[in-house]
């Protein structure tokens, strides 16, 4: 991976952004620790399809978590036909309470009784108490946050990002992902406070 220094000031400190390929993007998100906090910028949606199905079969089959897709530029129906095509049962592990998959418009809507908090959030918080009810190790939460973008919720999405810290006190695993052209919309500085409020940016070549 090269270091690429946009919007870092070469702190060790502080977060990072590399340029790295896909096998080297996949494994670095495989080998993050619970409670990283990081950040993927894909190139296309082929890119995507890839990372949410081998970032599933880890979660599902070698990590034993319960694994939380929320998408935005593939209908649910979809994402379940291509986790299907790729040897995962995506509807027996819905049933088991294992795999969760989430449209991006609703996951990022104000809950309705919590109207300070997104569903995203009310739902995460409550699988986290689930973990050791359905002994799970943890929660990897893989989320396209194209919405904000595509719906021009530009200060939405800051302060739902700024909120966020690097690294989370519980066994989750947050990776915030956004096509290439979505985080291109943003502004420098957008995009500087965006990173640093992820321990590590990975953007993909």
């Amino acid at each position: 991976m090269k270091s690429h220094n946009g919007f870092s000031t070469g702190n060790k400190d502080e977060y990072r952004i590399v340029n790295a390929d896909p096998v080297t993007a996949l494994n670095t998100i495989k080998a993050s620790n619970y409670g990283d906090h990081n950040l993927v910028v894909y190139p296309c949606m082929g890119q995507f399809e890839e990372f949410y199905v081998e970032c599933c079969k880890d979660s599902l089959l070698e990590r034993s978590e319960i694994f939380i897709l929320v998408t935005y530029y593939q209908q649910v129906s979809t994402v379940r036909k291509k986790l299907h095509l790729s040897g995962i049962d995506a509807v027996r592990y819905e049933n088991e309470g294992m795999l969760v998959i989430l449209d991006s418009e609703t996951a990022y809507q104000p809950n309705l009784e919590e109207s300070a908090k997104y569903n995203i959030i009310i739902l995460t918080t409550m699988l986290t108490k689930q973990v050791r009810a359905l002994d799970k190790k943890g929660i990897t939460l893989l989320s396209d946050l194209g919405t904000f973008i595509l719906n021009n919720r530009i200060a939405d999405l800051l302060s739902h990002e700024l909120s966020m810290p690097t690294r989370f006190d519980s066994n989750i695993r947050p990776l915030c992902f956004y096509h290439n052209d979505d985080f291109n919309v943003l502004r420098e500085e957008e995009k500087r406070r965006i990173c640093s409020h992820h321990l590590n940016n990975l953007i993909v070549t």
